[in-house]
């Protein structure tokens, strides 16, 4: 494994993927602890393939159809994993993520780590086109860190694989407004439109357990569509550089987000005048 030649990829197209960077045996512990965790809402019997198991995901569907809360205090239960953070945290990632950041491992931070899981035909939680720097304000400028994807299971075309702009952190953040819904369980987006993607190369990228993808924050991308029977599970991470003078702790990100909100309607508010 280049990372030089890695690193130069990555900054042309502000995408890289990596393959088996993770072991496998990490990645099938947390799907043991997903499925071990679901037994409290719906008992299966199912020692091998976990997440190649059509009765498992029928279940999953039918969960989330009869009794969403349910599934919510399901979906919440698993961010808090240990076997989720034992990924998070693996040697060989951070290394990787340092290389390709340019960031001093002991300056990584990290936050909106978490465990995905897209149904078939989800349009309640699926993210249409946008970059990450519009959620995640800990470095303003949105270039110190990166995202990073990894999938829990083979990603196929059917099961939607995520779509990229190629090239498109170059042209840097993009000010959208947040949309919002008033319908429960809709999650709310700075959703950038879709006139505004079309001068970009779009690339969907498959991937298989143990592959990494790595974004820029600027990187325009979006939710791929599954038309499968299965659910999508990934696991996502923010590292961001807290080293960084303008860094801004997580609690402190929640404020200025609301405040560059605000700033995005009437453009009478700047950041100077937050008191943190």
């Amino acid at each position: 494994m280049n990372l030089k030649i890695i690193k130069k990829k990555f900054d042309k197209y502000g995408y890289v993927k990596i393959n088996n960077v993770i072991n496998k045996e990490e990645i099938l512990r947390l799907q043991k602890t997903i499925y071990y965790t679901f037994q409290k809402y719906k008992s299966l019997k199912i020692k091998k393939k976990l997440f190649d198991n059509t009765k498992f995901h029928e279940a999953l569907i039918t969960l989330r159809k009869d009794n969403p809360d349910s599934f919510g205090s399901f979906y919440d239960t698993i961010q808090s994993s240990i076997n989720l953070y034992n990924i998070v945290t693996n040697k060989k990632l951070i290394n990787i993520v340092s290389k390709i950041s340019g960031l001093n491992k002991e300056s990584l931070s990290f936050n909106g780590e978490n465990v995905r899981m897209d149904g078939p035909y989800d349009k309640k939680n699926s993210l249409g086109w946008h970059q990450d720097r519009a959620y995640y304000f800990q470095n303003r400028d949105g270039n110190k860190g990166l995202i990073c994807w990894i999938p829990l299971l083979k990603i196929f075309n059917e099961l939607g694989p995520l779509e990229i702009c190629e090239s498109s952190a170059k042209d840097g953040f993009i000010k959208v407004p947040r949309k919002k819904y008033k319908k429960k369980r809709y999650s709310p987006q700075f959703k950038i439109n879709e006139r505004m993607v079309k001068k970009y190369k779009k690339i969907r990228t498959l991937a298989d357990v143990g592959d990494i993808l790595l974004l820029n924050k600027n990187t325009i991308h979006k939710s791929g569509k599954n038309s499968s029977k299965k659910f999508r599970f990934s696991l996502q991470i923010r590292f961001h550089d807290m080293s960084d003078k303008n860094y801004l702790p997580h609690k402190n990100t929640m404020i200025y987000n609301k405040y560059e909100i605000n700033k995005m309607k009437n453009n009478s508010i700047d950041i100077s005048d937050i008191q943190f």
